[in-house]
């Protein structure tokens, strides 16, 4: 249907118009309301566009009905009728039951009799087991995940995705078929937000005998009959698949946010480990779900399931995003141009006086912008290019707001980051006055605690990094963006349009807003072009213009740290892909007509490696540089008293300095450059982290210290420090090579004839990772428990007998929570982990 058309061209500007004008400002711009006569005529193209085939005209025809509702309620006694038969032919039945709530008191709409039956066929069809209503991509993808081996969808952020993910977990548990489940995200961040989530469906459908865990630490021999869902970074499951762990059989793999695998080093380790996962369980399902990119087939391509897969791409979503572009005025310092991007071209909706200034300094434009724009009861994420702009930006809108009173759960989390962080964490300043930030390197429990309380309303603005984009489920009203950026570099569309899924809370509105301020200052304008990306594998990224990156990797030429673990990933990809096929396929693989000669240059340096280790060495660690693999191996080999090489526990005498001398091996075969300060820093901090030590004390260790050399030196910043030196270094760097020190050491014994059962090394990569050697605390993480909760519970509760971590539930399951003398925050995770309602 052409939309451009006069007859709908007009009325339509009109009604986007006027629905964007409503947003900030309280009165209709009364010269350009529509008619009633133009109302109607709106409502019959809505009705037309409902039985479209177009997901476009599908979309449209959302849009139209649903800002007629906002706009026109009071004047127009048939839109309610309307809207509920349009949202029932769509098959958006969220979108229905927010239109029942808001107007019509829980009733259906009366509608005649004939259009009442094709409502009710609609809900017949997308019914499923106990009445459960689905959106039509939703009994889509649950009809295809019943049928389908090998699966790949494409869908927006809002889709409704992870509720149909939990009902399949659930018919696979049920089906005594699937025993071994693993659901792969992308960020520790997400973990206990999906084992949450996985936790509560399994124990409301009364699943009792599953196990769920969020680390990579296999079952015990006599529970190797029950079901078992696994949680895991990639990485986790590169650990899980290691051969002592002797993990028999994986039936199913889901692999979220799966478009990841497009993204530099953490990328190609998404690739390794599905890779492997399959190569060793070859019966295996596998699903990947991405936010709309254009080609899904290509993860059923790229892992050789094209053959008995299928693939579908929805572009539908329950809740539609306004991106709207808010641009400068020359010489009007308070007014501002508005521009709505939509489906069937851009709308200028006109110069506005905002009543602020809309110029530089950028806090300031940004944090009264957000002020501007958020309504009671309405929530805006701000988004951030980095933690310390998160920070600044949250202290600074927060010094701009009025005092407000807070709830009894605002004041212990403010009590909890003061006794558990740090009494000059910025959360403290900000959280009173309804603000917060989030990103990445915040320890899980305070990241879980603004989530929750951003949720429930009691904080009203998060300044967020790029944390969003990879799927934490954290919706807003508004977003606020700014020339963003991922890491240093321009955001690009891809990852802004999973940015912009996030505005939009289902079953409470019917759009999110995008706010784009000063679009004519972004270094790329993310803003606009195709709704759908087409992604490659950073692997095959590397290797366009024949694998330069790693000839300059070999010439010691790659600047930066991320550079060189991308160019290392790349290597290590390409030397495992020379072991599993010959170069010619390798050629045929990669091969342009650009590339040629710099692939064959590429292809040579891998010929001539001199790499002799076991595959299943090779396999595990396709992350590092073969070659650095071997020297390390070679070292092992060279040292007289092999065993004085070997990691003990922490505790044990002489545990510490074996460790740092792991480090100074480490640094030595993997060319990782340290200073002798910064080895020092990071040897004492992650014995410290691995015995226990609270991040609290940590924390106050280091600012003591660096106050004698700078009284005047500000907490934040060196908080940040200490948080991104645990996170970056010794819960992801430590790891990867502790991980790679552990193997090779344990097959330089086996080849140096020590018996295989006598050699004992202790399991640093997940002391590391976990923050602890203790079993009682891992056993306790192993559950989904933060660090924090984890160190407290080992205190209060004797333990008695318990060896698998699911005897620690059982202990804790006859224990009264509240009288523990446990933090709130910490409460709340036993509660939610047992789960038992919130006292």
């Amino acid at each position: 249907m052409d939309l451009l058309d006069k007859e709908f061209s007009i009325p339509l500007t009109k009604l986007y118009r006027e629905s964007i004008l409503k947003l900030f400002f309280s009165k209709k711009e009364h010269n350009d309301i529509l008619s009633d006569a133009e109302c109607n005529r709106l409502i019959g193209l809505a009705s037309a566009l409902s039985i479209s085939e177009s997901s476009d005209e599908i979309n449209i025809s959302y849009e139209i009905i649903t800002r007629l509702l906002e706009n026109h309620s009071e004047d127009l006694p048939n839109i309610n009728g309307a809207a509920d038969l349009i949202f029932s032919r769509i098959g958006n039945f969220p979108g229905r039951t927010l239109l029942r709530s808001r107007y019509t008191g829980g009733d259906s709409p009366d509608i005649p009799f004939t259009l009442s039956l094709e409502r009710l066929a609609r809900e017949a069809e997308n019914s499923v087991s106990n009445d459960t209503l689905l959106t039509n991509f939703q009994y889509k993808l649950f009809t295809s995940l019943s049928g389908e081996r090998s699966l790949s969808v494409s869908a927006p952020t809002s889709a409704g995705k992870s509720f149909v993910l939990n009902m399949d977990l659930m018919r696979r548990l049920t089906s005594q078929t699937d025993k071994c489940i693993i659901y792969i995200v992308p960020t520790r961040a997400l973990i206990s937000e999906v084992t949450s989530r996985v936790r509560a469906t399994v124990r409301h459908q009364g699943l009792n005998d599953v196990i769920i865990r969020s680390a990579p630490f296999p079952l015990e021999s006599h529970l190797k009959s029950k079901s078992v869902v696994y949680v895991l970074t990639q990485e986790r499951l590169l650990s899980l698949l290691k051969p002592e762990n002797e993990v028999t059989r994986i039936d199913s793999i889901f692999v979220d946010e799966a478009h990841e695998i497009h993204k530099g080093k953490r990328g190609i380790v998404l690739q390794n480990a599905v890779d492997l996962t399959l190569k060793k369980h070859p019966s295996a399902s596998v699903f990947f779900a991405s936010p709309l990119i254009k080609n899904p087939g290509y993860f059923l391509h790229l892992f050789n399931r094209l053959d008995n897969g299928y693939f579908f791409t929805e572009q539908i979503s329950p809740v539609s995003q306004n991106i709207i572009l808010v641009s400068q005025i020359a010489r009007q310092t308070k007014f501002a141009n508005f521009k709505l991007h939509t489906r069937f071209g851009v709308i200028d909706v006109g110069n506005y006086d905002l009543g602020i200034s809309f110029r530089p300094p950028i806090f300031q434009r940004r944090a009264a912008f957000a002020k501007l724009i958020t309504k009671q009861n309405e929530s805006t994420i701000i988004f951030s290019n980095g933690p310390a702009e998160a920070e600044d930006l949250a202290r600074f809108l927060a010094k701009t707001l009025e005092p407000q009173d807070i709830c009894q759960d605002v004041k212990d989390f403010i009590t909890f980051i003061k006794n558990e962080i740090h009494e000059e964490h910025p959360l403290v300043v900000t959280l009173p006055k309804g603000v917060a930030f989030h990103y990445g390197d915040l320890p899980s429990i305070v990241r879980s605690g603004v989530e929750s309380l951003f949720k429930s309303g009691e904080i009203k603005y998060i300044c967020s990094t790029s944390t969003l984009l990879q799927g934490v489920n954290l919706p807003a009203k508004h977003i606020v963006i700014e020339n963003p950026k991922s890491g240093a570099s321009p955001m690009h569309r891809p990852d802004f349009l999973n940015l912009a899924g996030r505005a939009g809370r289902l079953l409470k509105e019917f759009h999110g807003n995008v706010w784009c301020l000063t679009p004519e200052s972004w270094e790329e304008p993310s803003y606009t072009g195709d709704g759908l990306q087409e992604i490659q594998s950073s692997m095959s990224k590397i290797m366009e213009d024949g694998g330069t990156l790693i000839q300059s990797l070999i010439n010691g030429k790659v600047e930066g740290e991320n550079q060189k673990e991308l160019a290392e990933a790349g290597l290590g990809r390409l030397f495992h892909e020379s072991q599993q096929s010959t170069i010619e396929d390798i050629t045929k693989k990669y091969e342009s007509n650009l590339n040629s000669d710099d692939l064959a240059r590429t292809l040579e340096i891998i010929d001539s490696l001199d790499v002799s280790l076991p595959t299943h060495i090779l396999d595990t660690h396709r992350v590092l540089r073969p070659d650095h693999l071997q020297n390390l191996y070679n070292r092992f080999m060279e040292e007289i008293d092999i065993n004085q090489l070997t990691l003990i526990s922490p505790y044990e005498t002489g545990g510490k300095s074996r460790m740092e001398k792991a480090i100074e091996l480490i640094c030595e075969a993997f060319d990782w450059k340290l200073t002798e300060l910064q080895r020092l820093w990071y040897g004492g901090l992650a014995h410290k982290w691995i015995t226990g030590v609270p991040i609290s004390k940590l924390i106050r260790e280091r600012i003591v210290r660096l106050r004698k050399d700078d009284p005047m030196a500000k907490a934040p910043p060196i908080i940040r420090s200490i948080l991104s030196v645990i996170e970056k270094k010794i819960r992801f760097s430590f790891v990867k090579y502790f991980s790679a020190y552990e193997d090779l050491l344990r097959q330089a014994m086996i080849d140096r004839n020590h018996m295989k059962k006598t050699i004992k090394i202790a399991p640093y990569h997940t002391f590391l990772e976990f923050g602890s050697c203790d079993k009682v605390n891992l056993s306790l993480m192993a559950l989904g428990f933060s660090r924090f909760t984890a160190l407290r519970l080992k205190e209060r509760l004797n333990w008695a007998d318990s060896s698998e971590p699911e005897d620690y539930l059982e202990v804790l399951m006859r224990h009264d929570v509240s009288k523990l003398g446990l933090p709130k925050m910490c409460q709340y995770e036993i509660e939610d982990i047992l789960g038992l309602k919130p006292s």
